[in-house]
């Protein structure tokens, strides 16, 4: 969504919108946000789509994409891209990495390259 520019909502707590999953409108809240979220990756029960892909294409009827954007996801979307670009490397050997950043930047990876692969950006 953020590659994409999707514009904020402004969607304040609590909120009324339709539910992707429920085929209703509901109220949310931030707890009931979040079980949308595990709702929606469930459905996906073939495993056909990344995460990425199951909520691009379901948040937004429900949440504002503003709200999954913070400045540390932002940050490590722009590490991933540097890396990846000028051929980075995480550490000095592998015991050295960082296993958070390890575990975020292969959740980014898995993405990109779906996207890739889908045509939706292009190397």
């Amino acid at each position: 969504m953020n590659y994409h520019g999707v514009e904020s909502r402004n969607l304040v707590f609590p909120y009324k919108a339709l539910s992707p999953t429920l085929k209703k409108h509901i109220t949310y809240d931030e707890q009931e946000l979040w079980h949308e979220i595990d709702r929606i990756l469930n459905e996906d029960v073939d495993g056909k789509f990344t995460y990425g892909q199951q909520l691009y294409f379901n948040v937004l009827h429900c949440a504002d994409s503003a709200y999954f954007l913070d400045n540390d996801t932002s940050i490590f979307l722009e590490e991933y891209m540097m890396h990846k670009r000028f051929n980075i490397p995480l550490a000095k050997s592998i015991d050295e990495a960082s296993y958070t950043r390890m575990s975020l930047f292969s959740a980014i990876d898995e993405e990109y390259n779906a996207c890739i692969e889908n045509g939706k950006i292009h190397n």
